[in-house]
């Protein structure tokens, strides 16, 4: 499958991820016949203006025949305008005018956000758009609307499981579009700080969100190279540090290869320990807990030990029934 950029494959990849593979759909250069937005009248829908528009529709819901029409803008120099809104609002007219059977809401995603005046487009003819347009900041990163947007399908997709006739009067779907998402503005102005990376992306982030991002994920790999300690964890995460700094996010095929043994210590008394035993003992593992501790940071295993990843070249485990041995005698 083709995709005009790596954001719409991105948005793709998470509506599918959402809704399911066989629900999800993307073409390019569609040709329809819409209506000019200015003159309403309009309703041939064999007459022109003719217009190729590209669209990731989402099936809903079979048993109403609801779609979800997504319209990706990807700019890297300005933001979407309410042309685009108008275009959009336009295509939602017409597939539910001429529509014999399914029902239609579309949503517009800019990678870049809106100009001032998309949002009464929007609202009187229903169309969610993300970034949200209301609040104080206009401008949001591109990892902000993508996190958006991946809220906002699996918000949608727990409203499916109520009567949905209300979201297709206007302005319910852009309410509720903006009520999923508007709190952003927040989170974006929390802190964040160099220590914590998305991987490939060199956007900082926060403990936060390393914790939502491993916390109950199985680790399948531990690996130690080049003063770095690597964690490939299932579903293609990645958590990577070194040099004070932790990376982590979701990688394509990356091979990574163990090349160097790191000193690694047990328990209280430090007792020596192989490397390959401390494989044996969290691979296949989930991660139940994470800390912090600035000089390393420590990762809860299964509830039963505790990994610390001390930079740059140590790995001290406690195993919580061989401490308890220790008491006990």
């Amino acid at each position: 499958m083709k995709f005009k950029n790596q954001f719409e494959k991105t948005i793709y990849e998470i509506a599918k991820n959402i809704f399911g593979d066989e629900n999800t759909q993307i073409e390019h250069n569609k040709v329809i016949v819409i209506e000019d937005k200015t003159s309403r009248s309009t309703v041939s829908f064999s007459g022109p203006p003719k217009k190729e528009i590209d669209v990731l529709s989402v099936t809903l819901s079979n048993a109403t025949d609801v779609q979800l029409l997504i319209s990706c803008k990807d700019f890297s120099k300005s933001k979407a305008e309410p042309a685009h809104i108008q275009e959009w609002c336009s295509v939602l007219n017409t597939m539910n005018k001429h529509s014999k059977k399914s029902k239609y809401i579309g949503i517009v995603v800019s990678s870049s956000g809106f100009t001032s005046g998309c949002e009464s487009w929007a609202s009187s003819d229903n169309i969610g758009l993300i970034p949200p347009i209301k609040g104080n900041n206009t401008k949001f990163e591109e990892k902000y609307v993508i996190a958006m947007f991946k809220r906002f399908c699996t918000a949608l997709l727990k409203r499916l499981k109520f009567p949905l006739e209300d979201i297709f009067i206007a302005p319910n779907l852009f309410d509720f579009c903006y009520s999923i998402t508007s709190d952003f503005e927040g989170f974006i102005n929390s802190d964040t700080t160099p220590r914590y990376k998305i991987v490939n992306k060199e956007w900082n982030s926060n403990f936060s969100e390393l914790v939502h991002f491993i916390v109950g994920k199985i680790i399948t790999s531990l690996i130690y190279t080049n003063e770095e300690f690597i964690l490939i964890i299932e579903d293609n995460l990645l958590l990577k540090y070194s040099n004070n700094v932790i990376q982590f996010g979701k990688i394509e095929c990356e091979i990574y290869e163990n090349v160097d043994t790191p000193t690694c210590t047990k328990n209280i008394e430090n007792e020596a320990i192989s490397f390959e035993k401390i494989k044996e003992l969290v691979i296949g593992k989930k991660i139940t807990s994470a800390a912090d501790f600035q000089n390393y940071i420590e990762l809860g295993i299964n509830g039963k030990l505790n990994l610390g990843l001390i930079s740059p070249n140590r790995i001290h485990i406690m195993i919580f029934s061989e401490i308890q041995n220790i008491k006990d005698e």
